[in-house]
C-alpha cells in the first residue's frame, strides 16, 4: 500500500439479538484523531479507523486503512466525502 491510498470497507449485517449499540450517527466524520497506527497485522506507517453502529435494524462496521499512520487532509476529505454517499437500500 502506498502512501497515497485508501482502503474502504463498510459491513451490513443483520444479528439476532443485535450486539452492537448505536455509537455514531450515519455517516462517521472520519478525523485525524480517530485513526491509529499500529493495527495488528499491518506495519506501523500504515493508519486504521475502524468503528460500527446500528442504522434502523442493521449493524454497520466500517474499516478504513489508510497508506500512512497519519492521513493527510486529502485523504480524510475523500474519505469523508464517500462515506457521505454511501446508500443502503
Amino acid at each position: 500500500m502506498s502512501p497515497g491510498d485508501i482502503g474502504l470497507q463498510v459491513t451490513l449485517g443483520t444479528e439476532h439479538p443485535m450486539r452492537i449499540r448505536r455509537s455514531f450517527a450515519w455517516p462517521p466524520r472520519v478525523r485525524r484523531r480517530n485513526v491509529h497506527a499500529g493495527f495488528e497485522g499491518l506495519p506501523g506507517r500504515i493508519g486504521v479507523y475502524q468503528g460500527s453502529t446500528r442504522i434502523g435494524a442493521r449493524e454497520i462496521f466500517v474499516l478504513i486503512v489508510f497508506g500512512r499512520a497519519r492521513p493527510t487532509d486529502r485523504q480524510l476529505q475523500r474519505t469523508n466525502e464517500e462515506l457521505r454517499r454511501a446508500r443502503f437500500g
